[in-house]
Parts: structure tokens; sequence; C-alpha cells
């Protein structure tokens, strides 16, 4: 999808929208194959949803982490198959919330 003509704010919400659905999901069955794989989908349409933000808002909303949440929204996009499924859950329930956090600071301010 095209940033142009997108504020900030719609697309920080975009990547809340598949940030909190992913993290809905979570709160399912971790070991189930389907919840797994529908959790990755949001987490990567988040991610790419945040990459349509200028490079200054993203570095000061996500700094170092921005390169590694790439580097996974990468792993699932073109490497489906072989995502481990306990980086998937580290990451929903763990590295994800206080990404949500900050986005929605940002969205408050």
């Amino acid at each position: 999808m095209s940033s142009a003509g997108r504020t900030t704010a719609e697309i920080i919400a975009e990547a809340l929208e598949h940030f909190n659905i992913a993290i809905s999901y979570s709160q399912r069955d971790l070991s189930d194959q389907i919840v797994i794989d529908a959790v990755a989908m949001r987490l990567s349409a988040g991610v790419e949803a945040l990459g349509a933000l200028d490079p200054d808002t993203r570095t000061r909303l996500l700094g170092d982490q921005w390169p590694r949440m790439r580097g996974m929204r990468n792993r699932i996009a073109h490497d489906y198959g072989f995502i481990d499924d306990a980086i998937v859950r580290q990451t929903v329930l763990v590295n994800l919330p206080p990404v949500v956090e900050a986005l929605r600071a940002e969205a408050q301010a």
C-alpha cells in the first residue's frame, strides 16, 4: 500500500489494528499452527504498515528495534514455511507490547 497522502496517525492506526489483532489471537492456543500462522501474518502486516512512516518518526518511535522488526517481517514474508514458532510467540508476547504502547502514546499525542 502506498503511503502517499497518508498521515502519520493513519499509518500508526493501521499498524495498531494489525498488532492488536495479533495480540488478541495470541490469547488462543499458541501451540496451534493455525493460530501461529495468523499471528505471524498480522505481525508482518503491522510491520509493513510501519515501513510507510518517515524514517525520523520510525527511529524516534522504534529506535534500534526497527531493523529487527523489518527482519522478522521479511522472514515471515519470504521464508514463511521456516519461521520458528517460538520466535513468533516471543515476539507477540514479549516484544510487541512495548511497541504497541509506544504507538498508542504517539497516537494520543
